[in-house]
């Protein structure tokens, strides 16, 4: 397998995992416009702990293709088609991340209707803002 190959299915890997925790989010969205139950929050717990594994899974593939790249860049493995290419994925990457963060933004950020859950809700999405594993 070629140097930037590698790089590429780095790139897929991520973006796969991208879509899939996409998904996820936009989907428990779909289906609970608040946290009024018990129910609603415990969904928001299984979803976020989802979403803060496949983040740490982001790091490893987007990272890992940012290193390969660096790596490739330096030893002059890519040449300029491929650093060139290597510059479009981060900026793909870069786009990707910017335009999910609006939706889950939305998760962090939905209204709750019963005050003894708003306590609980605060530390999940404190949680998932600030610490790498779920502690909920």
């Amino acid at each position: 397998m070629d140097y930037f190959e590698w790089i590429l299915v780095m790139f897929t890997c991520g973006m796969v995992n991208f879509f899939i925790a996409l998904s996820s989010l936009k989907k428990f969205l779909a289906l609970n416009s608040g946290i009024d139950s018990l129910l609603n929050l415990e969904n928001l717990k299984e979803m976020v702990r989802k979403q803060m594994y496949q983040a740490l899974l982001a790091i490893v593939f987007f990272g890992g293709m940012g290193v390969l790249g660096c790596i490739g860049i330096i030893t002059r493995r890519l040449d300029s088609t491929q650093f060139v290419l290597f510059l479009i994925l981060n900026g793909i990457v870069w786009a990707a991340g910017k335009s999910a963060k609006s939706i889950e933004k939305r998760a962090q950020n939905l209204s709750v209707s019963n005050p003894n859950l708003s306590d609980e809700y605060k530390s999940i999405c404190r949680t998932w803002i600030r610490k790498p594993f779920p502690d909920f």
